[in-house]
């Protein structure tokens, strides 16, 4: 093959538990949001329904957070990248031709 190798689309699955979580910060979040969840529920329990929804709504949160999207690892890093991209400078270095100057040369 003329010394080139195929790399699997999946080699950065190989690296994460479950094949999409990795040890920081997303099973910490994950954990997080579950252990809060627990404990609401159980101080909310004969609250009603009401509170025993909103009890949920950390680990809701969470799983959000962690769910794979397409051409990203999960939300949480494509949220950061959103951040990254917005509050970092970016320098662009420019190396072409202007066409202004082209035609102000010919005239």
């Amino acid at each position: 093959m003329d010394n080139s190798y195929l790399i699997p689309a999946n080699t950065k699955r190989s690296t994460l538990i479950f094949g999409m979580l990795r040890i920081t910060p997303d099973l910490w979040i994950l954990l997080s949001g579950t252990a809060i969840t627990i404990v609401a529920l159980i101080a909310t329990s004969t609250l009603g329904l009401l509170a025993t929804i909103l009890s949920l709504v950390p680990m809701l949160l969470c799983v959000l957070l962690v769910l794979p999207i397409p051409n990203y690892h999960n939300t949480l890093c494509a949220i950061q990248s959103v951040l990254n991209f917005y509050n970092n400078r970016r320098k662009f270095i420019w190396r072409g031709w202007c066409i202004y100057n082209e035609f102000k040369d010919n005239k």
